[in-house]
């Protein structure tokens, strides 16, 4: 039986340096590696190693995020975006750097026949996910990225509500776009998304918003205007996070968590001041005392309003 010819290095070397070692099997047997020498190279022994199925990483480390996700791009196909936390991530739309070995999630469309493999997340989609590029890699608009992370297995409810109002908050997507996703993906698994939407088009901007938003209204307390421009006397004063006209109470989620620095405390201060000289009363709390003493919140504003009718009765 004749032996195979061997198979020429360069030509291997200059496919690799072109996939930028995650290189299809396909290719690497077109390329003239006898299917033997193949299995040897990504065996336990081996100085290859198999990512996904026929799917080749040349060398033995561990991979990093960037051959993650062209390997889930390669095992997928052509068709494939990159989305959910890995879109976002893309968009630079994330405020904390994701985890190597975060599962990386792929949209394909509903004729294409995958399945999900190891860390590869697979999700069928009759709906466009959009043809844009970050980084050098195709995924998904950032309205559709956020809708589907939300889905989630380790999503909780607050971690879902705090990644739609980030988004927003930074101009990433518009409401509009999050909540067109949001309505028009999957049913299952988005019903921390969905009550969240409610919060939004309330006007809520964080996670404490909406808990401050959820605890008042489902309170026997007179019901605020929320993120209202406030104007006294045909005067600016502020934008306020909720405010009571006619009884002159306004509240402010003071978060030093989004408002980092000098100059943001500075212009929190310089907030304060507009207020008190409005004649308004500013009340203040933190997200984590909120989330700590929700009770002892509505206490304290109980209290204020009350002080404030009595004011007005006086």
């Amino acid at each position: 039986m004749p032996r195979r010819a061997p198979y020429d290095p360069a030509t291997v070397d200059a496919l690799v340096r072109q996939h930028e070692r995650v290189v299809p099997r396909s290719l690497l047997l077109a390329a003239g590696i006898p299917e033997s020498t193949l299995t040897g190279l990504t065996g336990p022994r081996g100085r290859w190693q198999r990512i996904l199925p026929g799917v080749v990483l040349t060398h033995r480390g561990t991979p990093t995020l960037f051959e993650r996700r062209r390997a889930a791009l390669v095992y997928a196909g052509p068709t494939a975006r990159i989305g959910g936390l890995h879109a976002l991530d893309l968009h630079r739309a994330l405020r904390d750097t994701l985890p190597v070995d975060a599962p990386v999630f792929v949209v394909i469309p509903d004729g294409v026949h995958r399945t999900s493999s190891s860390f590869c997340v697979v999700e069928r989609s009759e709906r466009d996910p959009g043809d844009q590029v970050r980084r050098s890699f195709p995924v998904t608009s950032v309205a559709r990225a956020c809708a589907d992370a939300t889905r989630g297995h380790d999503m909780s409810p607050d971690d879902v509500r705090e990644l739609m109002s980030q988004v927003l908050r930074e101009d990433h997507c518009t409401l509009r776009d999050l909540q067109r996703e949001v309505l028009s993906g999957p049913t299952q698994r988005s019903a921390s998304a969905r009550a969240s939407l409610v919060e939004l088009r309330a006007g809520t901007r964080s996670a404490a918003e909406a808990l401050a938003y959820r605890t008042v209204v489902a309170s026997d307390l007179p019901q605020p205007l929320w993120n209202q421009t406030v104007v006294v006397d045909g005067r600016w004063v502020g934008e306020a996070d909720a405010w009571w006209p006619d009884l002159g109470v306004v509240l402010e989620i003071d978060s030093m968590e989004w408002h980092l620095g000098a100059k943001a405390l500075r212009r929190t201060q310089e907030k304060a001041r507009r207020y008190a000289a409005a004649g308004l009363v500013l009340v203040t709390i933190a997200p984590a005392d909120l989330r700590r003493a929700p009770d002892g919140f509505l206490d304290l504003l109980r209290r204020t309003l009350a002080r404030a009718v009595r004011r007005r009765v006086g």
